[in-house]
């Protein structure tokens, strides 16, 4: 089963990904650049993170849900590492 990022507001989710969770985007569009800027430093720093690879093992094969979608969010990028395997991080 495929990981899929909806909007939390618009559609059902299983698990909520935004900011007031962990795996939040800690990059802000504007004060740390653009949406494609913020998307690619969180693509760097998430990996990097203690939480990463259990949580990328809860969200695998789930529907995740932010604010963004369907818009590009940080949401694709835990979306394509979760259903990586575990040697491709």
């Amino acid at each position: 089963m495929v990981t899929r990022v909806v909007h939390c507001k618009r559609e059902a989710y299983d698990i909520l990904i935004d900011r007031s969770t962990e795996m939040g985007n800690p990059f802000r569009i504007g004060r740390d650049g653009t949406r494609k800027e913020v998307i690619a430093k969180y693509r760097e720093w998430a990996p990097k993170q203690p939480w990463f690879q259990l949580a990328l093992k809860r969200i695998r094969g789930k529907i995740i849900g932010c604010w963004c979608a369907p818009r590009p969010c940080h949401g694709d990028i835990l979306a394509e590492f979760a259903d990586m395997e575990a040697d491709q991080w």
